[in-house]
């Protein structure tokens, strides 16, 4: 049996510390073997917010993987955002890969964001076929659990709350053969659906954890249990704390 917290959309600077407080307790109450963060860890890609973050890290005690998200390119640092839009992400230290001891569980990070695009939307994913080659051939060979941590999932679920135009979506994703879950977040909600033309691609995409921009549903995290079947529970903001869903 494995245990994964799924958290994404901290949007640190947004938010108290006292919110991300909370989360840490009840992330390092349920002992989750891997904690996997699907971007938009800071809210504007400040030093400030990555400080904010870092220490939340720091407190969590499991192994961390983690891609970024749209919001953690720079926004107000130009000559940043252009030449090097990633590299404070990058200094979080998040690992880009986990495997379970027992060999069948293998969790990759993958980058769906762009710092700068070809189109007014720079918030979109783009899935690059390249990526996904690399990170097909890197899965342990025994995994029967394949997962990908990405921000951006390939399509909205229905009915969407949100536009979601992730772009490459045709050319990268016949790559994958197979059943494989996909982690998301970007939608500030959670859902649970298999993508269009890909019944054997599961997307999984979690709530915020602490912004103040709901869409619809409170705050919280996912504990997906993998066994011989895979069950999760989401874990929701109740008045000063965060509990499982009933």
């Amino acid at each position: 049996m494995v245990r994964i917290a799924h958290i994404s959309d901290l949007h640190c600077g947004e938010v108290s510390h006292h919110r991300l407080d909370r989360a840490r307790d009840a992330i390092n109450g349920i002992s989750p073997d891997v904690i996997v963060a699907t971007g938009d860890i800071t809210h504007s890609g400040r030093r400030r917010e990555y400080a904010v973050a870092q220490r939340f890290f720091a407190a969590l005690r499991a192994p961390i993987v983690g891609c970024p998200g749209n919001h953690d390119a720079p926004v107000f640092d130009p000559i940043a955002r252009m030449w090097a839009p990633f590299r404070r992400f990058e200094q979080l230290g998040l690992a880009p890969a986990w495997d379970s001891n027992c060999g069948t569980v293998s969790v990759r990070a993958l980058n769906s964001a762009c710092a700068i695009q070809g189109r007014p939307d720079w918030s979109q994913g783009v899935y690059r076929r390249e990526d996904f080659a690399a990170l097909a051939a890197s899965f342990t060979p025994a995994a029967n659990r394949r997962i990908i941590a990405c921000h951006h999932p390939p399509h909205a679920p229905s009915p969407a709350r949100m536009p979601i135009a992730t772009r490459g979506v045709s050319a990268a994703l016949p790559v994958l053969k197979g059943d494989h879950l996909f982690l998301c977040g970007h939608l500030h909600h959670g859902a649970d659906y298999s993508v269009t033309g890909f019944a054997h691609l599961r997307v999984m995409t979690a709530p915020t954890l602490t912004s103040t921009r709901e869409r619809g549903e409170p705050p919280g995290f996912r504990l997906i249990t993998l066994s011989s079947i895979l069950t999760h529970v989401t874990w929701r903001w109740s008045g000063d704390k965060y509990e499982p869903e009933v």
